[in-house]
Order: C-alpha cells, then structure tokens, then sequence
C-alpha cells in the first residue's frame, strides 16, 4: 500500500501504531484514533469499536487475493468511517485441489554506533506462515496460521504476534453459497513511547526514558464472519453478512512510569488499564439489473458499538454508539457503442445514516455523490483506451467513543479534557481525472482534487504552554486539496536469447492541507507532507525478480506536540532480489532503508534504520 498514489503509512512503532492515511486524510495521533480511512476484509468493516482505528498489521499477507484502494468521500455507499477514502482487503478463495503454502523467514537490523547504540546484541526479526486449503464434496476449506517475531529496532519497540483463520465455503444449493470466516489474533508487545530527551540534553532517538521502560501492551482479538450470497435469477443478486468483532486490549505501566506514580493505588506493583471493544453489525444489499445499461442497488448497513475501560479517570468508562445506515445507487450507461461497451456513463447514490450515543447526542446525516466517466468511441491514437472522470460527493465521519471522552494520551503522557459535545466533521469533495493506457503496457493517470471541511476533528492546544492541556475539537473550516501524476510502463525484450522482463513506474502526490478556521493558531493541518513522490522498478530474468523502490516525502510543517520538532524530509530505498529454485519453492534476499535514512514519521519517534531480510516459500 505505501507505493499506491496518495497513500501514507506511518508504521514507526511495529504492531501497536499504524495509521494510513489516502490524500492527506487521516490524523496519526495514535490507537487509531482520527482514522478517516475504512479499512474492509472482504467487505466487513474491521476497526476497532473505541477509536475506530485500523488494526492494518493484524492481516496476514499470505492470506491477501488483493486490496482496492478507492480514493475521494466515499460514504455515500459507506457511511461515517471512509470520508477519507476506502482499502478493501480481498483474501483469498480456498482452492478445488489440496494446496499448501509455507513461508519462513528471519532479518536483523543493522547495529547502530557507540553514540546511538541502546544495547550490544543482536536485534532481528522472523516469521512463520502456513496456509492449507482444499474441497470435500460441498464444502472448501481454507486454513491459515501466522506467526510474527520482532526484537525491536530501539527501545519500547519489540513484540510477537500469533494469528489463526479458517474460512469455510459451503454451497447450500445451486446459486446459493453461505461463508464462514472465524480468525483470532493475540499480540504481546513493548509500548511504544516518545524517544528520550533530557531538559537541556540532546536527543536520544533510539531509547526512552527510563520511568517508560518495562512498559507492556497485550491485545487479542477475535472475529466471526458469516456472508450468505443468493442468486435467485440473471438479473438478481442478494447478500447479507452479520459480522461480530472483540479487541481486548490489556497496558501495563511499571512501577517507575508517571501514569502509575499518579494513579495505581499501589505503585510499587504498575499499574494495569484494560480495553475491551464490541463491534455487531449486519450489512444487507439487493443487486438488480434492469438492463444492460443500468445497475442499481440497495441495502442496509446496522451497527453497534460497545466499549468497556477501566480506569475512567484516564480512559472512557463504558459506553455504547449504535448506528443504522439505509442506501441506494444507480450506474446508467448513458452512451454506448455498437457493442455495449459504455462511452458515457453515472453513477448516482445516497445513504442516510442515524448515529446515536447512547446516553448523550444523536446525529442525521446525508451523503449524496454524483459521478460520470466518459471513454470517448475513436480509432485514433490518442484518445483511445482513454477515460475521463468527475466525481463531486459529500460525506461525513462521526466522532469515535475515544475521541468524545479521551482524558491521557499514554503515549506521550499529554493530559486531555474530554469533550462530550463533539460534532460530526462533514466534508464536500470535488475530483476531476484522466486516464489513458496505452496497448497493456503504458498507463497514465492525472487526477485534481478539493476536499472542503466543516467542524474538522482536531486535537486543539488549550493549556498555556507546550504541554498542554489538549482538547479534541471540531475546527471550523480547512481544506485538503492536491494533484496526482502516476506513470506505468512493463515490457520485455531478447537478451542472450532470453526474456527479459521489466517495468517501472513513477507516481506523484501535491497535497495542500490548510486549517481555514477564523480564529486558527497554525495555518497548516498536522502531520500532512505536502509532497510525496514513489518510483519501482522490477526486473525478471530466467528465475530471478529483482525489485527496487524509493519513496521521498517532504516535510512536516505541523505538528501536535512537540512544536519545532516537525520531522524532516526523508528519501527510502528498498531492494529485493528473489530467485525460483524450481517449480514450488522461492527464495529472496532483501535491503530495507538500503541508503540508511535517519528519518522520523511522527516527532521523537525513530524509524527503523538499514535492516536486512532473506526467506523461503514453499509450495505443494
């Protein structure tokens, strides 16, 4: 995902935080919390019920067919969570036959100097996945575990993940299929803290504070998916899928760490917090083709999102957000050609969604869009394979149960006073793009956007110095707006008789973020890079593939908590070289940071430096 047009990844602190963000859109303020991105598995919605973050590390990539990353305001089919945009995951189907995957594999990162090294030894890190699928009769089967191990690259960093999935597809009758998806996760890691600065020392990038180490977080989750899929004639389709979601999630301070000084009763033995998150839902959809130039679907959308934390005075208490959301669309070919193909076509849709806290405020909300694409009907050279689209939306993301009653941020120790009377941020977006590909080999994508904010949700100053206290509130007015160039091209060509495959491509992100409210300390939105800039090169020749990519983001000119201290720009290279031993079975050797960029994604939170990976996949 972090080479996709537009995509950024924040991936600093391993497995406990994660944040992307499509156009700028995403906060990163930690746990998930400011996520406007919906992440889909398979079309449910995997976030967590308190913050309404993305668990983006918790799915196994053995696992992955592949992910649809739909950029722009995408709640008119979504609802509240994907006003930034919408990463469906598709995993994979299981197989007619007996077929099993195995991968291995074990890295280290490079040992850093004397003046930056927090300790002699070796940090590495390995893995281990095991996919089984296969069919008995009416029913396929796919089975899948994963293991994660992780040293850490500096302090407070190091953590050892287990996963497991089963899917089962049974067909019912003819047209008639019903899917059941079970998948548990358990992590147990350090947590993560801002890097060590002592007042009137110099930076210590990679280590913490000593009163911050020993700190612990342990999560578990637990999932349960069931999709009845019916095709009752040619031009009907009709889906339902219940979903049911459980994160647990379980911090341990030390006996030396502030939070704990203040608030265990007993300091001496740390100090514990406890999350635990519900997400039920069900997401129902009628599909009907009234002809062949016109789509048209319905469905519901119900939710319910129950929260349990202990203590309240720093975490949320229980609460509970329920939601219901009702939607249509209609794709119109508008214009077509001799053989169907559409030369003109709309997309119209609307959802309305109730959001109610129970308890506290309810919300109505509407979400329209509106979108054409024109392929114009030519011989010629140039506009051929040639597309044109506009798309003008609205969409809306209400606040997160984290996000009304957040009173500490552990990450850092900010104090925060909980804000009850947020509002939903609502959001008009307007895209304009180009795209032309030129016989399967060249493509060519130019798109502009503007997205207007009203009551943006933000983290706000409102102490009177550096420290805080800080308070979520809705701004009243910003604005995101960008350009994006994307370039692809793949060929081959004889070298010493043999193909030799390659290809590149070359994307391009301006993004312009700016606080427009009339009383505004900072004129630039928070940890927004204004350009972002990716290229990949691959190579494939006999049974090797080597792959190349760089990634150059400029920087930050905002950001929440440590001012002054706005990360700098940065440029990554990555390397990976593979090669098929025979028919089932490959090995690869990998460079991550080859150039060995110091570089920061967040403000006192080091990246991982040059770290080297090699594995092994086997196939039978």
């Amino acid at each position: 995902l972090s080479d996709v047009q537009g995509v950024t990844i924040f991936k600093t602190s391993g497995i406990n935080v994660q944040s992307l963000s499509i156009r700028g859109s995403s906060d990163v303020a930690g746990g998930g919390i400011g996520n406007r991105v919906l992440l889909l598995l398979d079309g449910r919605p995997s976030l967590t019920g308190d913050s309404k973050g993305a668990l983006w590390s918790l799915i196994p990539v053995s696992i992955i067919e592949r992910t649809e990353v739909v950029k722009g305001a995408f709640s008119s089919l979504y609802g509240s969570s994907a006003i930034g945009g919408v990463v469906n995951v598709i995993t994979k189907k299981p197989t007619y036959k007996s077929f099993t995957s195995i991968n291995a594999n074990f890295g280290f990162y490079e040992k850093l100097n004397d003046s930056l090294r927090f300790t002699n030894g070796l940090r590495s890190f390995s893995g281990f996945d095991m996919l089984h699928s296969n069919t008995y009769g009416k029913l396929a089967y796919m089975l899948n575990f994963n293991f994660k191990q992780n040293d850490g690259h500096a302090m407070q960093t190091g953590y050892n993940f287990y996963s497991g999935l089963a899917k089962l597809m049974y067909d019912v009758i003819n047209n008639r299929d019903l899917e059941i998806t079970l998948q548990y996760t358990k992590s147990n890691g350090d947590y993560p803290h801002y890097w060590r600065k002592d007042p009137g020392g110099y930076s210590m990038p990679y280590r913490v504070a000593d009163y911050y180490i020993g700190d612990k977080i342990n999560k578990e989750t637990q999932s349960i998916d069931a999709f009845y899929t019916a095709i009752p004639g040619k031009n009907t389709k009709y889906t339902s899928r219940f979903y049911y979601y459980k994160l647990n999630s379980v911090s341990f301070y030390n006996p030396k760490n502030p939070v704990t000084i203040q608030f265990a009763p007993d300091p001496s033995k740390g100090f514990n917090t406890y999350i635990t998150s519900y997400n039920f839902g069900n997401i129902s959809q009628f599909d009907f083709q009234f002809s062949r130039k016109n789509y048209f679907i319905a469905g519901t959308d119900i939710q319910w999102n129950v929260v349990k934390s202990d203590p309240e005075a720093i975490l949320y208490g229980n609460q509970q957000m329920n939601n219901f959301g009702v939607f249509v669309q209609d794709q119109h070919k508008i214009i077509q050609d001799s053989e169907g193909n559409s030369i003109l076509s709309t997309t119209a849709g609307i959802r309305l969604d109730y959001n109610k806290f129970v308890g506290m405020n309810q919300f109505l909300q509407a979400s329209p869009k509106l979108s054409f694409l024109y392929s114009p009907d030519t011989k010629g050279v140039i506009f051929r394979n040639t597309s044109f689209r506009f798309l003008v939306g609205r969409a809306f993301r209400a606040p997160s149960i984290a996000e009304l009653y957040f009173k500490k941020e552990l990450f850092g120790g900010f104090d925060f006073i909980f804000n009850p009377d947020l509002k939903p941020e609502e959001m008009v977006s307007i895209e304009l793009g180009f795209r032309k590909q030129y016989e399967k080999r060249f493509t060519l994508d130019v798109s502009a956007y503007i997205n207007e904010y009203d009551n943006l949700i933000q983290y706000i100053n409102v102490g009177g110095g550096i420290y805080g206290p800080f308070q979520v509130q809705n701004i009243a007015k910003a604005q995101i707006k960008g350009l994006e160039f994307l370039i692809d091209y793949t060929s081959s060509l004889k070298f010493l008789k043999k193909d030799l495959g390659y290809s590149f491509g070359f994307n391009y992100s301006l993004i312009d973020a700016r606080d427009l409210s009339a009383y505004r300390k900072d004129e630039y939105l928070p940890y927004k890079p204004k350009h972002i800039l990716n290229f990949h090169t691959d190579l494939g020749y006999y049974d090797f593939n080597l792959n190349v990519t760089g990634k150059y983001v400029s920087e930050i000119e905002e950001d929440l908590f440590y001012k002054y201290e706005e990360p700098k720009a940065y440029f990554l290279l990555d390397m990976k070289l593979s090669k098929k031993l025979f028919s089932n079975a490959t090995i690869f050797f990998a460079i991550n940071n080859l150039l060995n960029a110091s570089y920061q994604e967040l403000e006192r939170t080091q990246a991982p430096n040059r770290n080297f990976n090699s594995g092994l996949r086997v196939e039978f």
